[in-house]
């Protein structure tokens, strides 16, 4: 009888784990039989990119999210990355990600969550407040605040000036069914100038900046395994290159994007495999779970008409748990990883080589982002 106990037990003790980690599985990647991504995307905005696109493009209904990033690069070498998030998946959440990492290499990173009441929008123009903190801008010119009452003592107050022309593939809208993701590149290339503030010590800075607008209406892991994105500077050029990684459900689709321009041009405006290749290569070991799936930290992308881009990443800059950094409870962390969805996000300072048809290959750098959705 103990031993037909202990049997039971366990069988229950299994049959509880399958149907944990099944339903977890189901509700994370979503309904088996979603509708297939379109080789047909929207394009009718044009290409002149307007004031109230950087605005609010989301009204709060279930599954909705929306985030304003920001990243840059200082003149002594360290780095800022900030993001307001709203999303309206279980519940209505505004948070701020932000990441200061020092010119010695030392990291700080926190997540503030903020009230419905403590935040304001605009579907106007990019006006964006969080409390104290706040992302304001019309396209040509942006004030980012981080105010360092809410980090613990570390933030900035800087303007960041655009040196290029927004920039979106088509619509920027890539869509399966109703089902949709949306990124405008707003400022591809900016300069930066402002104050930093460290434990009250404000500090002057300048260097190179980036801004981009995301948003959609179902989790990204509903229509992407995961993808790769670089932004780079090679002489006077800015570089933006992404791969969308689509789920098999969704067709399986690889999604390349190139964009190359300086202050004067466009010199490659791609999206899609319409003369567009792509190869990814350098499988990255030891950075991840032994049971993830493969992923790579270097990416070629050729053109037509003989345009070549090589990115190569470098020195990890972040390679965080999402669950984890998000909160998850440890519990339903664990039953996720049982069900073996375990997703990452990682930033490479990276190197680039650019072969412009028959020319000398020019040499540059800049950052190589992975998101893993699985």
């Amino acid at each position: 009888m103990n031993y037909l106990n202990k049997k039971y037990t366990s069988l229950a003790s299994l049959l509880l784990i399958i149907l944990i980690t099944t339903s977890c599985s189901r509700l994370y990647f979503g309904p088996n039989n979603p509708a297939k991504f379109s080789t047909s995307q929207p394009n009718e905005l044009g290409p002149i990119v307007s004031v109230w696109e950087d605005g609010m493009r989301t009204t709060g209904q279930r599954n909705e999210f929306e985030w304003w990033y920001f990243d840059g690069k200082l003149e002594d070498g360290s780095i800022l990355v900030a993001y307001f998030w709203k999303v309206h998946f279980i519940a209505d959440q505004y948070f701020i990600g932000f990441n200061y990492r020092d010119p010695q290499g030392n990291d700080f990173f926190k997540m503030k969550y903020f009230k419905k009441k403590n935040v304001k929008f605009s579907p106007d123009s990019c006006d964006v407040v969080f409390g104290e903190n706040h992302f304001k801008g019309n396209l040509e010119s942006y004030s980012i605040k981080i105010n360092p009452d809410d980090f613990d003592g570390i933030g900035f107050d800087l303007k960041l000036s655009s040196k290029l022309k927004p920039y979106r593939p088509q619509d920027g809208i890539i869509k399966a069914g109703d089902d949709y993701f949306a990124w405008l590149a707003a400022v591809p290339n900016g300069s930066i100038d402002g104050d930093l503030i460290v434990n009250g010590q404000k500090t002057s800075i300048t260097g190179s900046g980036y801004h981009d607008h995301n948003w959609g209406n179902t989790p990204l892991q509903h229509l992407f395994d995961n993808w790769v994105w670089f932004r780079g500077e090679i002489e006077d050029k800015t570089v933006v290159a992404a791969v969308l990684y689509m789920t098999d459900k969704r067709g399986g689709y690889d999604v390349p994007i190139l964009y190359v321009a300086d202050s004067d041009s466009v010199h490659i405006n791609r999206f899609g495999e319409s003369g567009l290749y792509s190869k990814k290569s350098a499988r990255i070991e030891g950075l991840y779970n032994k049971k993830n799936e493969p992923l790579f930290n270097a990416l070629d992308m050729i053109t037509e008409n003989g345009y070549k881009v090589n990115i190569k990443g470098k020195s990890v800059l972040d390679n965080s748990a999402l669950f984890k950094r998000m909160g998850m409870p440890l519990p339903l962390r664990l039953a996720m990883n049982a069900a073996k969805i375990d997703p990452f996000y990682t930033r490479f300072d990276s190197d680039m080589t650019l072969k412009i048809k028959d020319e000398e290959p020019l040499k540059g750098f800049g950052v190589f982002e992975i998101m893993d959705l699985k």
